[in-house]
């Protein structure tokens, strides 16, 4: 927090700070440190939403009777595992004819090859061969499809969702039976206000922390921002991915985000050093035993310190005790011991 003073303060300091009338004004005793070279990462700071980095809703491709659900609610399940199995008879049986239907034609498609050879079959003979052979072969591979989509497996390694299914029951083919997210990674969704949209790019850090891990920070990456501007708020979305090798974290959790927009070397001063009056803020520098007043302007906080982004070069003399005392040209008296270890 930026320092403020009382008004008795600044009643002592414009006294000129000495009990003393018609004489000379003596020193006042000040502790001063030199600012501190830090790193400082400009970021902004928003609420977004977790989500899976994959997540689909499984529906069978075909209606049809249940007969096993190996599988429970909240399970970890590799990609093509079963998940539910249909009622395949009469798919199996289907296949089977058109495995039947495709040897017979093929095997008369080839006659009619070999007696082409030979001149005693007619061109119009060979074509309908041919194209029962073509019509055979494109019906076994229907039925290999209607005979797996009898099959319900999961199209990705991950953890299913709530299962009340049941075997005996009968699916229509457009109901969802679970839901199958990827959590090795989640997704945190942020919307920005649309002056940050030129300085957000891949790559870029954000920080996460969530109410039901308080004290624990989560990193991650920036790896999409939208291509334009939401025309009825006038911001953008941006997702980041995060790292999620425990599974602690799930879709729809809550997370206060951070992301950083860029990290550089500035100079830092304690927070007790900095004088504010209204819109402005100032500091006292001490050079040859005479007090200096110094605005200066003010960037992120640190801790117990705060950028100075103006104002200030690294090797002045900065006063963080007494200034509460002193005016600017005032005499002062450097003291030796001031405790320095806050500002580490």
């Amino acid at each position: 927090m930026i320092g403020v003073f009382g008004t008795a303060a600044l009643v002592a300091r414009d006294d000129g700070g000495s009990g003393e009338e018609g004489g000379e004004q003596q020193p006042t005793r000040v502790g001063v440190t030199s600012p501190q070279t830090k790193t400082v990462e400009e970021a902004i700071s928003a609420v977004g939403t977790l989500r899976p980095i994959r997540s689909v809703e499984i529906v069978p491709e075909s209606g049809g009777r249940v007969t096993q659900v190996p599988v429970e609610s909240g399970a970890a399940v590799a990609e093509g595992d079963l998940l539910i199995q249909l009622d395949d008879r009469a798919a199996r049986a289907a296949l089977a004819e058109a495995e039947a239907t495709l040897a017979e034609t093929e095997q008369e498609y080839r006659r009619f090859q070999q007696l082409e050879d030979s001149n005693a079959a007619a061109e119009a003979q060979l074509e309908e061969a041919r194209g029962a052979f073509r019509r055979a072969e494109a019906a076994i591979m229907m039925a290999r499809a209607d005979l797996e989509d009898r099959s319900v497996t999961a199209p990705f390694a991950g953890t299913l969702g709530v299962i009340d299914t049941e075997p005996g029951a009968v699916l229509n083919g457009s109901d969802p039976v679970t839901r199958l997210s990827d959590l090795t990674a989640v997704e945190v969704s942020v919307t920005l206000p649309e002056r940050y949209f030129q300085r957000v790019e891949a790559g870029q850090r954000v920080e996460i922390t969530l109410p039901a891990y308080p004290d624990t920070r989560f990193e991650g990456a920036v790896t999409f921002r939208a291509p334009e501007i939401d025309l009825g708020t006038r911001s953008f979305e941006i997702r980041a991915e995060i790292a999620n090798d425990d599974g602690r974290l799930v879709g729809g959790m809550f997370a206060n985000s951070r992301l950083v927009l860029d990290t550089y070397e500035g100079l830092a001063i304690p927070d007790d050093a900095i004088i504010s009056e209204g819109l402005t803020t100032y500091v006292y520098t001490v050079a040859d035993g005479t007090a200096s007043r110094r605005d200066i302007v003010t960037g992120s906080s640190l801790g117990p310190l705060t950028e100075v982004r103006e104002g200030l070069d690294g090797d002045m003399q900065v006063v963080v005790s007494g200034w509460d005392q002193l005016r600017d040209g005032a005499p002062v008296e450097v003291e030796d011991d001031v405790a320095t270890e806050a500002l580490q």
